[in-house]
């Protein structure tokens, strides 16, 4: 018995055929997540205000993750001279550590002020000097998340200073538009 050219191909063609649509059924049940567990972000509002910030975060599972923020002036008249902020946060959203967070941190920070060197006089000279402060405080934000792992972020609050509150401030800012990457 003779077998025709279309005989012999349409077997293979069924295989193609079905091969094809096991790999096509099986890539549409796959949900696609970004499962990396790091993020380095830029703080683009404080880096417009000359005092840049740059956040390394690390994902502790879907509704958790830590982090250290480190900031510095680039302009020399503002009185801050590092800022230091560890946090952990709490996500409330859909996606993998995103969405609505609240955030605790804490802050360990240098910032200069002026120093009398002669007391009682009205026209006392005056020097700069610096002092160390740590506090604890809170945020609140939201945090978007692109499929390529892009990270928009948007976030206020504050905290309180619990030492040397007689020569710098009783209270630090926690404020940010901050944009990244998810690796």
């Amino acid at each position: 018995m003779k077998t025709t050219f279309r005989q012999q191909v349409r077997p293979l063609f069924f295989i193609i055929l079905f091969m094809y649509s096991n790999y096509s059924i099986y890539s549409q049940n796959v949900k696609e997540q970004n499962n990396s567990s790091n993020e380095l972000k830029i703080n683009m509002g404080s880096l417009l205000l000359e005092f840049p910030e740059i956040s390394y975060e690390h994902i502790l599972n879907e509704e958790s993750s830590i982090g250290i923020s480190v900031a510095f002036p680039l302009d020399r008249d503002i009185s801050y001279r590092f800022m230091v902020f560890p946090n952990y946060r709490i996500f409330f959203g859909e996606k993998r550590a995103a969405g609505f967070f609240i955030e605790a941190n804490s802050a360990i920070f240098s910032q200069r002020f002026q120093k009398d060197l002669i007391f009682g006089s009205v026209n006392d000279p005056t020097t700069e000097d610096t002092k160390i402060g740590w506090g604890l405080g809170i945020a609140v934000g939201g945090k978007f998340l692109t499929k390529n792992g892009f990270i928009g972020e948007i976030y206020v609050g504050g905290g309180r200073n619990f030492i040397n509150t007689d020569k710098i401030d009783g209270g630090y800012p926690r404020v940010g538009i901050s944009i990244g990457k998810r690796f």
